[in-house]
C-alpha cells in the first residue's frame, strides 16, 4: 500500500509549493492518476483524509483525481488499445507485443487555492 507514502510526498510538495507562493490554505488537489501508474485512486481517495488531518494548509481540501486510461498499440498490427480492459492483450491478434502509448504517469495536475 504504497499509496499512502505518494499521498505524503503529493501534501510534502503542495505544502512546498505553497509556502513559496504565500499561499494559506489550499481548497483542492488535482491530480492526474495513469491507469498503468501502479497507484490506485481508491486507495489515494481513502486515506487522503488523514494524510492531511495535521496539514493547516490542506486539512480541509478536496482531492480531485483524473484517471487515465492505460494505451498501447500493438507492435504487430498496429491496433490502439486499453491495455486493462484487455487484460495486456491485443483485442485484434491476442499478440501481448506492444508500445504504451499513455496512462503510466502520476502527477500533481493543478493546486487550487481560495481567493
Amino acid at each position: 500500500m504504497h499509496e499512502i507514502g505518494v499521498l505524503y510526498e503529493v501534501v510534502r510538495s503542495v505544502e512546498n509549493i505553497a509556502a513559496q507562493n504565500k499561499v494559506e490554505k489550499v481548497a483542492a488537489i488535482s491530480l492526474e492518476v495513469g491507469e498503468l501508474s501502479g497507484i490506485l485512486p481508491v486507495f489515494l481517495e481513502r486515506y487522503y483524509p488523514i494524510v492531511v488531518e495535521n496539514s493547516e494548509c490542506l486539512r480541509d481540501s478536496k482531492l480531485l483525481l483524473d484517471v487515465i486510461p492505460g494505451e498501447a498499440i500493438c507492435n504487430q498490427c498496429d491496433t490502439s488499445f486499453n491495455v486493462i480492459k484487455n487484460e495486456g492483450y491485443c483485442p485484434n491478434c491476442k499478440s501481448r507485443d506492444k508500445t504504451i502509448l499513455g496512462g503510466s504517469d502520476f502527477l500533481i495536475k493543478e493546486i487550487v487555492i481560495y481567493e
